[in-house]
């Protein structure tokens, strides 16, 4: 795979838990890796874009969402950790002590805790507040989801893409799935009948 960097945070739509979607913001295209975080304007983006995945989106929900560059790159250290703990698991293999400690840090980066919000003669509701700002504390989001998703059974489901030149993780939710997305399976069956055909014509 060619070691060039593009830039593009808007490509595949398509759902997985949070620390998988965290982790498949570096992602490949034509053998490029593409950079999903390559600005704090893109790490808001791609927080806002996702505040419905995380188990308390309420900080994410506020205007005060502000990511500056330390947090950015503390976002990319944090993914790219990930990244290798997901293929560690995947693959099962024993991971970088490193890798682990930095997740169990972020994890404990931010805590919340719920207030009670009742200002007129309605209903009373419910928010969140938390001891860091909340981009610092959408990553530490991450980090204990993270934590949750490898250590519990639904890990053993966590699987990589094997298509030619992915390297997008999934989570097998269905038997049946094998591949990140169905563009993935059609590229990775072409591969296959040109790779018979050329067995075939001797070449």
């Amino acid at each position: 795979m060619a070691k060039s960097l593009v830039t593009n945070s808007s490509r595949r739509p398509q759902v997985e838990p949070l620390p998988v979607e965290f982790a498949n913001t570096l992602s490949a295209v034509r053998g490029c890796l593409v950079e999903g975080l390559g600005s704090p304007a893109e790490l808001e983006s791609w927080l806002r874009r996702h505040r419905d995945l995380f188990p308390e989106p309420g900080p994410l929900r506020k205007d005060e969402l502000r990511a500056g560059e330390q947090q950015l790159a503390h976002a990319r250290v944090l993914r790219d950790a990930l990244r290798r703990l997901i293929a560690a698991r995947v693959d099962r293999k024993v991971p970088d002590p490193w890798d682990i400690a930095h997740v169990n840090r972020a994890s404990g980066m931010s805590q919340s805790w719920p207030v009670l919000v009742w200002r007129d003669a309605h209903a009373p509701g419910a928010d969140s507040l938390c001891t860091a700002d909340a981009v610092t504390h959408a990553l530490s989001l991450i980090a204990r989801s993270s934590v949750l998703l490898l250590s519990g059974e639904q890990g053993a489901l966590l699987r990589s893409c094997r298509a030619p030149g992915c390297v997008l993780f999934f989570y097998r939710h269905h038997p049946r799935r094998a591949w990140c997305s169905s563009g993935c399976g059609n590229r990775a069956r072409v591969a296959r009948h040109h790779a018979r055909r050329c067995v075939g014509d001797g070449k």
